[in-house]
């Protein structure tokens, strides 16, 4: 009831100051309080804006590789999941910085850790095929692959599907688990 009576009153009071400077009138100065409240210290004007993940992912598709390194390696620093995912397709790529399989994994693995499907399955690759360095694993290469497929990524859910299709990469002949990941691989997440 309290906070009902304080709202009306700063409503009102709101409403009377708002009505005396639209008609040219001056407004009451504010009662001078000992500490200053939430309601009179001044508000700051939001920081700019600077490059995003996404603009990071318009200067790679048009080729501008340099310019998505600029803009995503800062953003990758601070953990932004697409620009760590970005800086690890351009290492992995080799596209505006020498091919590196290592730096390719060391982007890759926070964005896959924080459940980055494309990095998973990027990882999953990594590991599968024992680049950038990394020990050949096909346990690692199959955890990362599963995660990936439950996160939507759909060549992730292809590659189980057919791991349990032929009984591939340790996995048991299953046509149900098959049949399973091939649906889920056509249906759109």
């Amino acid at each position: 009831m309290t906070m009902n009576i304080r709202l009306t009153t700063i409503g009102m009071v709101l409403g009377t100051i708002s009505s005396l400077v639209l008609a040219g009138g001056t407004a009451p100065a504010p009662a001078k309080s000992p500490t200053p409240s939430a309601a009179t210290l001044p508000v700051a004007a939001p920081a700019p804006a600077g490059p995003d993940a996404e603009a990071g992912s318009a200067a790679y598709d048009a080729g501008d590789y340099d310019k998505a390194r600029r803009i995503w390696q800062p953003l990758a620093e601070k953990g932004d999941v697409r620009a760590q995912r970005g800086m690890g397709k351009l290492y992995e790529k080799g596209r505006g910085v020498e091919r590196d399989f290592a730096m390719a994994f060391k982007w890759y693995r926070p964005a896959a850790e924080k459940g980055d499907a494309e990095s998973q399955y990027r990882l999953s690759v990594g590991y599968g095929y024992g680049l950038g360095g990394v020990k050949k694993d096909e346990a690692k290469a199959m955890e990362w692959l599963r995660k990936a497929a439950e996160n939507g990524q759909k060549r992730a859910q292809r590659s189980l599907a057919k791991g349990y299709e032929d009984g591939l990469n340790g996995l048991p002949r299953d046509p149900e688990k098959a049949k399973y990941w091939y649906d889920r691989s056509r249906t759109r997440e």
